[in-house]
């Protein structure tokens, strides 16, 4: 690892020139704090989103909420959990996940399940409970691809296999917005509410620069900054967060968290290595070990095959251990020879 961890204090104050990142977690959750200060935010990137799959919008936001949740990579991780109404007044329980995981979707659905089934409540009839149950969304927002093919926003969904294909049900979605997709396509020109969103968090991310330089520096991200009070919102959110020295600090944390686990990601890959190194070579020795048995008889048999024209037993034996063959193999190949 090219970091020297000893140099690197995780308590230091950061520099003034450092942006703490807005899709980091402890950014990203200090953003999404409540929902009186993110409300609006939340219910302009979810619609942004729901828009561009063409589902229903929300139409409020009724709580903002970060949960810490364990994950394989860092134990500073977190998920925003929403509670919204739609249109109709449809309670919509929404998860915003950053952290990934190595069964993401199987991990989605276990959350999505619970938050189904949280209305059903015992003694309760079957069409009661299908009345209450919440629509449940889940936005994954993926710096890697968890598919290779198709575009950068994938909805998966519970579908009839047997066409015309159509929706099984319309109580659960997910949503991955797959960043690295989102970069190879990015547009100079955004358009839509949910290429605004991504191209600020993307430039932001990766110029590691406020997300008020970012809009400034792009007249599409200033209209629509101009135009959506959410959107607005979330860029002040990060200015005002990214000042902040508790924020500041816990971001340097979360770097220092990084760099560990990749630094005993690399030491397990490592010591894998070496074990699959050792294992070969121990393989390739039994090998030749096994060979030269092999050999060994093989020779032992055929001098053996010589007593019938009349060699003794002695003269055999010498020469065979004359050449390096074990007493063992010469005692199996004369018992052998006489069977």
């Amino acid at each position: 690892m090219d970091k020297d961890l000893s140099l690197f204090d995780p308590d230091e104050e950061l520099d003034e020139l450092v942006t703490p990142t807005p899709l980091s977690d402890p950014v990203f959750t200090a953003i999404f704090q409540d929902a009186n200060v993110s409300g609006l935010a939340m219910r302009s990137f979810l619609n942004a989103t729901l828009e561009n799959s063409g589902d229903d919008p929300v139409s409020k936001v009724l709580t903002v909420t970060p949960q810490r949740v364990h994950s394989e990579t860092s134990e500073r991780a977190f998920r925003i959990d929403v509670e919204a109404w739609t249109a109709g007044n449809e309670t919509v329980l929404v998860e915003v996940q950053l952290t990934p995981f190595s069964a993401t979707i199987e991990r989605d659905l276990l959350y999505s399940e619970q938050a189904l089934a949280s209305v059903a409540k015992r003694g309760d009839k079957l069409m009661h409970v299908i009345s209450k149950m919440p629509r449940v969304i889940v936005v994954n927002i993926l710096e890697n691809a968890l598919r290779k093919v198709g575009g950068y926003h994938q909805v998966v969904e519970l579908l009839y296999r047997e066409p015309p294909y159509e929706r099984a049900t319309d109580k659960l979605a997910i949503h991955n917005l797959e960043l690295d997709k989102y970069r190879k396509a990015i547009k100079d020109n955004p358009s839509t509410p949910l290429e605004c969103w991504l191209t600020a968090i993307c430039r932001s991310q990766d110029g590691k620069l406020p997300l008020s330089e970012v809009v400034k520096m792009d007249e599409q991200l200033q209209a629509y900054c101009n135009a959506d009070p959410g959107f607005a919102q979330f860029v002040a959110r990060h200015a005002i967060v990214a000042a902040t020295p508790e924020v500041r600090k816990a971001y340097r944390r979360w770097q220092y968290d990084l760099m560990l686990n990749q630094l005993d990601k690399e030491r397990q890959e490592e010591k894998i290595n070496a074990q699959l190194q050792e294992s070969r070579a121990e393989g390739r020795a039994e090998g030749r070990a096994e060979g030269k048995a092999d050999r060994d008889m093989e020779i032992a048999l055929k001098a053996f095959a010589n007593l019938k024209q009349g060699q003794h037993v002695s003269d055999i034996t010498d020469t065979l251990k004359s050449y390096g063959i074990p007493n063992d193999v010469i005692k199996a190949a004369q018992k052998q020879s006489k069977s």
